[in-house]
């Protein structure tokens, strides 16, 4: 009976086990919390910049097809559609050319990400102001040249 008691085979191999499956535990817990930030964090970072340069480079085009073909006595009224967020952002498009710059901004409404798309010079010639929030319904944007 007192061998039995003194065999202490089955306490290393368990022991080391243990430890085998603590240390892969933690490593485990480790990478978990790295991988969210690095994996996923980062890529919501490129969508929503690359969303929001595609948005300003639209807006741009669109502000630029209309200069090409306004009349000199007349209006021009165009719809266009935005999607309401993106990576689960709401966000603001400011055309506001008071400073030299003629830039549309692309501002999200909950971060600091904003993106900065130029309006191809026409500012100069046709001004250029308003901002539009991308949680409103409808979309629009007016050129009277009675207005100037």
């Amino acid at each position: 009976m007192r061998l039995f008691f003194k065999n202490e085979k089955g306490v290393s191999s368990t022991t080391g086990y243990l430890l085998y499956s603590s240390i892969f535990i933690m490593f485990f817990v480790a990478i978990h919390f790295s991988v969210n930030d690095v994996l996923l964090e980062r890529q919501s970072d490129i969508v929503i910049e690359e969303g929001f340069s595609d948005i300003g480079n639209m807006m741009s085009t669109t502000l630029t097809d209309m200069y090409l073909v306004a009349p000199e006595n007349g209006r021009i009224d165009t719809k266009y559609m935005i999607p309401t967020t993106i990576g689960n952002e709401y966000y603001t498009i400011n055309a506001d050319v008071a400073t030299t710059d003629q830039l549309i901004e692309v501002e999200s409404q909950s971060s600091q990400r904003k993106v900065d798309v130029t309006i191809s010079g026409i500012a100069s010639t046709v001004p250029i102001n308003g901002t539009a929030l991308s949680g409103e319904m409808e979309h629009r944007i007016s050129y009277d040249s009675t207005r100037q």
